[in-house]
């Protein structure tokens, strides 16, 4: 008789070795294709911008080969960008890391972290390296998202409040999932390279003291460390069944002495979709600022008035959102680097009120210093607010005092793209094209699409990964 799983670990890998693509849900399935499109769509934008040398430098140093030296392809992954096939590691690490680089991908609120961009680009990676379908991918690519999402779970918004970044943490496990379905990883081996994860998983909130664009690393590295901890396993490397839960595991020494739920780890896999709790975002930064953007917006629509006649701007956070996007208040009011841009809420509201908009251009180059928005953005303080249903919903209250002693008020409790107030396929197409078209002409973007979107259909995902070759 099969010994039934007792560990978090074991119970994750059994729930992704028998699930069949055929007993995911169709809601399901076409959320993982947009994701995979958003995501994708968001990796061709920020190729287009100044972060991504640094990035493409590196994946290309890691493949071994010397700086300018020519050749054919160095392994069989596709990545945004390089004419040449990759090793998978390398592909994955430039794609995830280009995906989250705008800071513009999906998250899912309650475990607080961004689901698709360390397990696409793994997914991805593994289907080409493999030689898998477009239905093995999406497979393998919804089993990473329901066991990442789960290690979140445990204690959501925990992980965040201690400075660890659980995109990076729990999408590594994710990664090395999804790439070990691709590989043929099961049992034991499967156990192992999540056991592995444990010691390659890791990711920081330091980038918040000086406005570092170290972040947009994290997922790309998860994804790259998730295949070698896959690699590894496959070879017959072993890691802790317990990594999770153990008395060293991953809970108890990130959580000493605050309060997990273990259990949450492996609660409800395939009975609770939590893949359809990711949230889409309309706007490239901190996911915690939008529901303010919006709520202004509509204040300054409804009423009028120009930016001018702002007295004062006073934000209703919870304690988690001020300690991203709030804190240290001078800073905020002055981001330093287009990154630290990302996460000021009072310049994304200085943007939105004076130039009607907050998308990519509006942090690029010299566009954080325009003393118009900063003008705005020093007028925004914020009061403490702990009846949000923080990290589930990422609710935003502004007050808007003029100068003339009027004063207006808008909430938005639920944050637009997430499930309670949706954007819809047609505006994520969109959100897709107006950002692959940075890197791609618009009958190549609209082909891409339609192969995300068919992905259920493709005998392999070579229609896909051709065209981010040639980005």
């Amino acid at each position: 008789m099969e010994t039934p799983p007792s560990a978090a670990s074991e119970r994750i890998c059994r729930f992704a070795e028998t699930l069949r693509y055929e007993a995911i849900p169709p809601d399901v399935v076409e959320k993982a294709k947009l994701l995979a499109l958003d995501v994708i769509g968001i990796a061709l934008a920020a190729h287009s911008t100044p972060v991504d040398a640094p990035l493409r430098a590196a994946a290309r140093a890691l493949t071994g080969r010397p700086k300018g030296e020519e050749g054919g392809d160095l392994g069989p992954a596709s990545a945004v960008g390089e004419k040449r096939r990759m090793p998978a590691a390398g592909a994955a690490l430039l794609n995830g890391a280009l995906g989250h680089a705008l800071d513009f991908d999906d998250t899912h609120t309650l475990s607080v972290i961004h689901t698709a961009a360390p397990v696409i680009p793994a997914a991805l990676a593994g289907a080409e390296a493999f030689g898998k379908s477009g239905r093995e991918m999406l497979r393998a690519a919804v089993a990473g998202f329901e066991s990442e999402i789960r290690i979140g779970l445990a204690a959501p918004g925990r992980f965040h409040a201690r400075g660890f970044h659980m995109t990076a943490i729990a999408g590594t496990f994710g990664a090395a999932l999804a790439y070990g379905l691709m590989a043929g990883l099961d049992g034991r081996r499967l156990v192992s390279a999540l056991g592995i994860c444990g010691s390659m998983a890791a990711g920081l909130f330091e980038y918040l003291e000086d406005g570092s664009p170290v972040k947009a690393l994290h997922p790309g590295w998860a994804a790259h460390a998730g295949i070698a901890a896959a690699a590894l396993a496959e070879g017959g490397f072993g890691g802790p069944p317990t990594v999770i839960e153990g008395r060293f595991g991953l809970l108890r020494s990130h959580l000493e002495g605050e309060a997990f739920d273990a259990a949450a780890v492996a609660s409800g896999l395939g009975e609770r979709w939590e893949t359809l709790a990711t949230a889409f975002k309309p706007y490239p930064c901190g996911h915690v600022i939008h529901a303010f953007l919006d709520a202004a917006l509509r204040v300054q629509r409804e009423r009028g008035f120009a930016p001018e006649a702002i007295a004062s701007i006073l934000c209703h956070a919870a304690p988690g959102a001020i300690a991203l996007v709030l804190e240290p208040a001078e800073a905020k009011r002055r981001p330093r680097t287009e990154y630290d841009a990302k996460f000021s809420l009072p310049y994304c509201l200085g943007s939105v009120l004076v130039r009607g908009r907050c998308g990519v251009g509006e942090f690029e180059g010299e566009a954080i210093h325009d003393p118009r928005v900063l003008e705005v953005a020093s007028k925004v303080s914020y009061r403490r607010e702990d009846g949000f249903d923080f990290p589930r919903f990422l609710s935003g209250r502004v007050e808007i005092r003029l100068k003339d002693g009027s004063t207006f008020a808008a909430e938005e409790k639920y944050q637009r793209g997430c499930p309670e107030n949706p954007l819809s396929v047609e505006d994520l197409k969109f959100k897709f094209l107006d950002n692959a078209c940075r890197s791609l002409s618009r009958p190549r973007a609209e082909a891409l699409a339609e192969a995300i979107l068919g992905l259920d259909s493709l005998a392999s995902v070579e229609p896909v990964a051709g065209i981010l070759r040639n980005a």
